[in-house]
């Protein structure tokens, strides 16, 4: 399974060979949530076999494109159907002592210029069609990790949106777990502390010390922030 790793990362090919596991499309086309929570289990007894702590899934956003570069790794259509087979499937794998990553938050639908593209979305058709997965996963779930997209949401990157993030995962759902960037999907260091992220991957371009310790010293990122 491509998304097995842990921190410091390791490429998955570095962990040796493993089962290769149905795509959530499959998984999703079972209707099964009992399904679901014995794949959740079988992936995390796998991850702790390897010493792996987290594993880079499920992926729950809305399969609104055929030609979308990941849908074969999301779920479904239908925004209820993902909410349930989500919540199953990470309970499974959590069962096992290895911390899910519900992704790739939110509204992402394209590969193609994933870095600038900026997805425009009304705020009730985010609640009512691409939100209600992430928050299944939170609140019923208790999903203990949730993956930023590399994407824009109506005018801010994911890894800085103050709605997404403080607002709603943070605010309205008390997301206490930890909220990191999909890789390489952190774009300014003041934006990203002040704005809900955790944690920075792979590794620290724009949070860390140097620039942190700047921002600080300057008023711009208050001492007292909390991310989480």
């Amino acid at each position: 399974h491509r998304d097995l790793h842990s921190f410091p990362t390791r490429r998955s090919s570095d962990l040796g060979p493993t089962t290769a596991y149905a795509g959530g499309a499959a998984l999703a086309a079972t209707w099964d949530p009992e399904f679901a929570r014995k794949l959740g289990e079988s992936l995390g007894k796998d991850a702790r076999a390897r010493n792996v702590n987290f594993l880079l899934g499920p992926g729950v956003n809305i399969a609104r494109s055929p030609v979308a570069g990941r849908n074969f790794e999301y779920l479904s259509e239908d925004p209820y159907l993902n909410s349930v087979i989500v919540v199953s499937y990470i309970e499974g794998v959590q069962s096992q002592g290895v911390i899910a990553t519900v992704k790739h938050y939110a509204a992402n639908s394209q590969e193609y210029n994933r870095h600038n593209v900026d997805s425009e979305v009304d705020e009730r058709t985010l609640r009512e069609l691409y939100l209600p997965a992430f928050e299944a996963a939170v609140i019923k779930g208790h999903v203990d990790a949730v993956m930023d997209s590399y994407n824009l949401l109506n005018g801010a990157h994911a890894t800085q949106n103050e709605f997404l993030n403080l607002k709603v995962l943070k605010g309205e759902w008390k997301f206490n777990g930890i909220l990191m960037s999909d890789w390489d999907a952190t774009y300014d260091s003041v934006g990203a502390a002040n704005n809900g992220l955790d944690l920075e991957m792979p590794g620290p371009r724009f949070m860390n010390t140097k620039a942190l310790l700047a921002a600080a010293k300057d008023g711009t990122v208050k001492e007292a922030t909390d991310r989480k």
